[in-house]
């Protein structure tokens, strides 16, 4: 008997996925599927990624940014200074504290996705679990079409035990929009589970 060998990707390569149109799929999936091993050098966003994950960590000023923007090479710079001015927004007269987001991943039979959050903030006395997403220029995410993921960040299976309590949240750095579940529906789950197989069938067709 042949064990299925298990598929694993990021969470914003399946956003990227669930938010594609039909033929943008298969094309999404070829380009994961055949693409070369992960290189932080290309990586667009590692630097502000990481950057706003060590700005809450160590709790510092705000001036850590332009420091960082300092840093960018000048071909990355003007989509840079953009991301970062809206990050300031988003921080913008709230109340933020840090805490660990830990590591987590969510399977369904033979798709394995990475699902760890980057970034736990209790935002006005509310706990997130904060992915991270900066396509928002050049893809849709909006409410209906983070449903999907929010329910996969909320199936997920956490390093660190968390409750109920804790919201499990998009933000879509670009539109300045925090998108959480509020309750996962059947539908949603159905949802969830209809783009997993249909990944899975497109890998195995191309």
């Amino acid at each position: 008997m042949v064990v299925p060998q298990k598929v694993g990707i990021g969470l914003t390569q399946f956003i990227d996925f669930t938010i594609k149109g039909s033929t943008a799929k298969t094309n999404m999936v070829r380009q994961i599927k055949y693409q070369s091993d992960y290189n932080p050098a290309f990586d667009y966003w590692k630097q502000l990624r990481d950057g706003i994950i060590k700005y809450h960590e160590s709790n510092l000023n705000l001036d850590f940014f332009d420091q960082l923007l300092a840093q960018i090479d000048d071909k990355k710079k003007k989509n840079y200074t953009h991301a970062i001015k809206q990050y300031k927004k988003f921080l913008k007269n709230k109340d933020i504290s840090w805490f660990n987001p830990g590591k987590s991943t969510w399977i369904s039979n033979e798709l394995i996705v990475r699902s760890s959050p980057e970034l736990g903030l209790i935002i006005d006395g509310e706990p997130h679990l904060i992915k991270l997403y900066f396509k928002g220029k050049s893809e849709k995410v909006d409410k209906r079409n983070t449903s999907t993921t929010l329910a996969l960040l909320t199936t997920s299976s956490y390093e660190e035990n968390y409750d109920s309590i804790v919201n499990r949240s998009v933000l879509n750095l670009d539109k300045v929009k925090l998108y959480s579940n509020s309750n996962i529906t059947e539908d949603q789950l159905i949802a969830l589970e209809s783009e997993a197989s249909q990944f899975m069938y497109i890998w195995k067709k191309i």
